[in-house]
């Protein structure tokens, strides 16, 4: 599944202390850091539109590759299940711009009892589902 973000002028200026707004190089991209909060966006999205799944994970491991600079205008994430085991599951995240790959986020997501502070197997339904999604 394929989800759009719209990068601003905004957002590749963040307020961050200690940097000069005017150096080479700074407010011309969009940082590392919010690529990897859109991918999270993008992820839960993701999560949200399939059947029996909600909030309850954790996120244990991700790994990034930063193919590219991000700019301002339209990107898209397209999320796709990799790795399905028996409590966790790997959703990549492949951020395009200009359908040329930009990004690739790789997470690892545990499904997680919050009140019992324990890993939870999935459903039958979720497994299935990603199962049916994974590449």
């Amino acid at each position: 599944m394929r989800f759009p973000f719209v990068v601003t002028e905004q957002d590749t200026r963040p307020p961050v202390l200690g940097f000069d707004p005017s150096a080479p190089g700074y407010g011309t991209h969009l940082p590392f850091y919010l690529i990897l909060q859109r991918c999270g966006l993008a992820w839960h999205a993701f999560l949200m539109s399939l059947r029996g799944f909600d909030d309850s994970v954790i996120v244990p491991h991700l790994s990034a590759d930063f193919l590219a600079e991000v700019h301002v205008g339209l990107i898209e994430i397209e999320v796709v299940p990799t790795q399905v085991g028996t409590t966790s599951f790997t959703l990549r995240c492949t951020m395009l711009q200009h359908e040329q790959q930009v990004a690739r986020v790789d997470v690892v997501l545990v499904s997680f009892d919050y009140q019992g502070g324990s890993k939870t197997p999935l459903t039958d339904v979720q497994r299935a589902q990603l199962l049916e999604l994974n590449t």
